[in-house]
């Protein structure tokens, strides 16, 4: 439950992005948001990269700094609906960029975090993270997590041993990629206890192509909600009384 009575919803935003166009990505966040808020989520997690799709060799030229005049629509969002947002961007940094996520909150407060273990075909284009973040809304502690983080099994232990319950990952999966990280995700859930969350994206237009099928696994590692491919929606997980439900939900009245 939240701190006022009502149903915590966290849910996981399977949205479209378009090689380079962080305007046109902005406007599928804000739709993502709209919906979200709709539904009475206080959590909306996005994939990796969400604001410039998962394009490496144009991460550099794109990057965002924590003041970005990119996100103030996003900012202005945020302080109107009340919630919290986890949006993927690479982040400027002295070296290379990193892979990140801004967690962006509904009193207009912003926090990054940089993906701590990036794939080996990123290493030459980005500078991994070092610092884990829990993020803390209402009662509910929030690990956070970026896609080839999830190799590392200590990456979901720190957060456990940091009071996580939840391990919310935004990640860019092709269906190759899938097959090896969603069973891990779940493992995780199972070994941990912790709700787990995966959003990626939907059809994007780009050099990659998504598998979609973005995901929530209970705390005992048992599925609870998925799309079905890549079709734009959001995974809805609502914890009430301590017992975890959770559904799919379209964008599409939102666009």
């Amino acid at each position: 439950m939240s701190d006022n009575g009502r149903p915590f919803k966290i849910a996981a935003a399977q949205i479209p992005s378009v090689r380079g166009d962080v305007a046109a990505n902005v406007a599928r966040h804000e739709a993502a948001v709209r919906a979200a808020a709709a539904a009475g989520v206080s959590v909306v997690v996005f994939p990796e990269l969400s604001l410039i799709g998962y394009e490496p060799d144009i991460a550099a030229s794109l990057a965002f700094t924590d003041g970005d005049v990119r996100l103030e629509p996003l900012r202005r969002l945020m302080l109107e609906l009340h919630l919290t947002t986890m949006i993927g961007a690479p982040i400027r940094t002295d070296d290379k960029p990193a892979i990140g996520t801004f967690i962006l909150g509904p009193d207009g407060t912003s926090q990054v975090y940089r993906k701590m273990h990036p794939g080996s075909s990123e290493v030459p284009f980005f500078s991994p993270g070092t610092v884990p973040v829990v993020l803390a809304v209402e009662s509910h502690r929030i690990g956070v997590s970026i896609c080839a983080d999830s190799s590392q099994y200590s990456h979901a232990e720190t957060y456990y041993r940091l009071g996580a319950r939840i391990y919310a990952a935004g990640v860019f999966l092709t269906d190759e990629w899938y097959l090896t990280d969603a069973p891990r995700l779940q493992k995780f859930a199972q070994d941990f206890g912790m709700l787990t969350l995966m959003a990626n994206q939907a059809a994007s237009i780009g050099t990659h192509r998504s598998a979609g099928r973005s995901a929530v696994w209970n705390p005992s590692g048992s599925l609870l909600a998925q799309t079905e491919g890549t079709e734009e929606a959001l995974v809805v997980a609502t914890d009430v009384n301590g017992v975890w439900n959770a559904h799919t939900l379209g964008i599409e009245a939102f666009t």
